[in-house]
């Protein structure tokens, strides 16, 4: 009797352990899941972050270069003004 008690609480045991090594197993599958996610988003805020530093350093640029022809534009404006002037 008492060896068949101890064969039930094996058994029960044996259950116990494998029910828990599956749950273990989808848990480390969850984890797994959740860090390539994680990595990807990672990733993708990465990227959109270099896209719009580009976008920005090129309005930059392009600001600076309407800057400057807008600097020349206005010395050669100022040098006909002053041709007239001495006309």
């Amino acid at each position: 009797m008492l060896v068949r008690k101890a064969r039930m609480h094996a058994t029960e045991l044996a259950r116990e352990r494998d029910t828990l090594t599956s749950q273990i197993e989808n848990l480390r599958s969850e984890l797994q899941g959740a860090k390539r996610e994680a990595d990807i988003v990672r990733r993708s805020i990465a990227e959109e972050k270099q896209t719009l530093e580009q976008r920005v350093d090129e309005e930059r640029k392009a600001k600076e270069r309407a800057r400057h022809q807008l600097d020349t534009r206005m010395e050669e404006l100022q040098k006909r003004k002053s041709k007239f002037a001495c006309l």
